[in-house]
């Protein structure tokens, strides 16, 4: 019986998702196909293998192995490179973390927790989706006073540039800032008009009120989505408030399907006394936290993805190094419990890191302290907060990782 390339193809990936089984018998078989088929099959196959093997590497050896990889090259190829953007602590790391499914970025309450720039990669069939998660825009002067690296000044740029898709975080829930579009990022828009633009309103299950969300995304957007007028759209007395599942449905298709199109959104954009941007195609409402909303926007970039060769190989989660992201994760804690500037002066090292034959991390990292001060904080009581910190670090470490880690961290 000649076997078909369907039943070749089932054959090993049903044999890779059991992890390779004990052979209980054996017989053979042979199989007649074409240069073609059989190369199609070996890809086949190693596609399902580096599928059940994805991982952020442990070890520094194979993280540059993993690098050295060539792009994987699926049939039809498609790619869409993302720049999500917004003010500090808006919940991009959040945003993008749960975008990829994958722990790759840190998350604080505190400002400027993303350090640099670091990309995130998601694979859904034949599109990759890379996600540039940035530091927040800060002014220059700024970068002093948080001792900040130049980064902060120059990678959002880098990301903009690189990226097909601009996606604008704005924390609806902060009431000093989200009645408006930050005027560096409205500079960066107006330079790169040119790139499509959407806006993501995060943190929308502390919204209650149906009216000022609409309020809030008239200004947001100049009352303009996808050169549709949205400024003479009202909701009826019985729409004004809701549940939060019922707010997150009330999106930019409902607003644009209650609205008139305008063929000059600028005149709408100055109306708003420049607080807004008219050139967003789309409005997505979430709650990155609670993984609400997340579905829709990650089916929306994957269906923009452009017919273009991957980036990346598909074994790649993160093009980060795996010091960096133990190092981001300790940042990430200590920004979570020390006051004011004190997280922001730390120099944090990795001292020892080593992989067990058991596959487990052995790792050492050193916080060392500009003054007494400062070290008696981040000890805190009878190292209270430095035991509490190594906890929650080896909780945040393995779930990056997946695996069990050792860790070790010293205050000097």
């Amino acid at each position: 019986m000649r076997m078909t390339l369907s039943m070749i193809n089932r054959t090993f990936i049903q044999i890779l998702k059991v992890g390779r089984m004990r052979t209980l018998s054996y017989h053979t078989t042979v199989v007649q196909f074409t240069d073609e088929e059989y190369s199609s099959v070996i890809n086949d196959y190693s596609s399902a293998e580096n599928k059940l093997d994805k991982k952020i590497p442990l070890a520094v050896e194979e993280y540059k192995r993993q690098r050295s990889l060539l792009p994987t090259q699926p049939q039809n190829p498609h790619l869409l490179k993302v720049s999500i953007l917004g003010e500090p602590n808006v919940g991009k790391s959040t945003l993008t973390n749960k975008l990829v499914k994958w722990k790759v970025c840190a998350v604080s309450r505190k400002v400027h927790t993303t350090r640099k720039k670091a990309s995130a990669i998601l694979i859904e069939d034949n599109k990759q989706i890379v996600f540039l998660d940035t530091p927040g825009f800060v002014e220059p002067e700024l970068t002093h006073k948080h001792h900040l690296e130049p980064t902060f000044v120059m990678d959002p740029l880098k990301s903009i540039r690189e990226a097909d898709i601009l996606a604008v975080v704005v924390d609806i829930s902060n009431k000093w800032t989200n009645n408006r579009i930050s005027k560096n990022i409205q500079e960066v828009l107006e330079q790169f008009r040119d790139k499509k633009s959407i806006l993501v309103l995060n943190k929308i299950d502390a919204m209650k009120s149906k009216s000022r969300l609409l309020s809030l995304t008239k200004i947001l957007t100049g009352g303009v989505i996808n050169s549709i007028e949205t400024s003479n759209f009202e909701l009826d007395t019985s729409e004004q408030k809701g549940s939060v599942k019922e707010i997150m449905q009330f999106d930019s298709k409902t607003i644009e399907e209650n609205s008139e199109k305008v063929s000059n959104p600028s005149t709408s954009h100055t109306a708003h006394q420049n607080r807004g941007w008219a050139s967003f195609s789309k409005v997505f409402m979430v709650s990155a936290l609670k993984n609400d909303g997340i579905n829709d926007l990650r089916n929306y970039l994957l269906n923009e993805a452009l017919p273009k060769k991957w980036m990346y190989h598909d074994n790649i989660i993160t093009d980060q190094h795996p010091h960096e992201i133990a190092l981001m994760i300790l940042r990430e804690k200590l920004l979570e419990y020390l006051p004011e500037e004190i997280p922001y002066v730390l120099d944090l090292r990795i001292s020892k890191w080593d992989v067990l034959t058991t596959g487990m991390p052995k790792i050492e990292m050193k916080i060392v302290c500009t003054n007494s001060k400062h070290k008696r904080f981040v000890i805190g009581p009878g190292g209270k907060y430095i035991a509490s910190c190594v906890q929650k670090c080896r909780h945040t470490i393995k779930e990056a990782f997946k695996k069990d880690v050792f860790l070790k961290i010293a205050v000097e």
